[in-house]
């Protein structure tokens, strides 16, 4: 598998040029979000100057996360699968984003409710009108509290290599997505009966207007199981 080969190679590598190159990857990434963001609403992706630090500090938590991550592989803890099964792309993929999905909802519901955790999560809702910065303006506890769900989570199970791929894109278009003004979901899609179960930007554009509710990221089934959806 190229993929496979690809992280073998890069494992010869030492720590601090590890370090380099995925603080240069979680860059781009930011990068193109960004692009993404002023392609769709140029004059609402606007950097504050009172974010620069938050985004930054996202950047090196994110860095950091992506590094761990990889030594878990290295070492042997974090466990791929790198078959071509198509019956296992889709289920893990299936799998994955709705486990996922299921464990970002509690933490996010505790960031709302527990008491020494919601200054924190505070800062995040200081974006009460979101853009693309938005998704990159938290606080590092949060950042890095996000992160280790999904260390954990991938490494409890054993994922195939494009479910993992596939999540990671799917995760950073929700999260731009989510935070922009501009809702890019088509009216028929909070009326169809299998759509309106996907969260959509106005669901969490919604919840930064409303912070008790819509505390969903994929999907609006949390919030209609635990009563929390506007």
């Amino acid at each position: 598998m190229i993929f496979e080969n690809w992280l073998d190679q890069l494992s010869q590598f030492n720590l601090i040029y590890l370090s380099v190159f995925f603080l240069i990857e979680n860059l781009v990434l930011i990068y193109l979000s960004v692009l993404i963001g002023k392609i769709i609403e140029p004059e609402n992706t606007v950097l504050k100057k009172t974010d620069q630090k938050w985004v930054f500090s996202t950047l090196i938590c994110n860095t950091f996360i992506t590094v761990l991550g990889f030594e878990l592989y290295r070492l042997g803890i974090l466990r791929v699968d790198f078959s071509a099964s198509i019956l296992s792309l889709l289920f893990d993929t299936l799998l994955l984003i709705f486990l996922m999905d299921f464990f970002m909802f509690c933490f996010h519901f505790l960031a709302h409710r527990l008491k020494w955790f919601n200054p924190i999560h505070k800062l995040h809702h200081t974006h009460v009108d979101t853009s693309v910065y938005s998704l990159y303006v938290l606080h590092p506890v949060e950042t890095l509290g996000f992160g280790f769900i999904w260390l954990f989570l991938i490494t409890l199970l054993k994922f195939n290599f494009l479910s993992i791929v596939i999540y990671l894109i799917l995760n950073l278009s929700y999260g731009i997505f989510g935070h922009l003004k501009t809702d890019i979901f088509p009216d028929y899609w909070y009326k169809n009966y299998f759509t309106k179960w996907i969260s959509t930007t106005k669901f969490h554009n919604d919840h930064h207007k409303n912070e008790s509710r819509n505390y969903g990221f994929y999907f609006t089934i949390w919030d209609k199981i635990f009563k929390t959806i506007i």
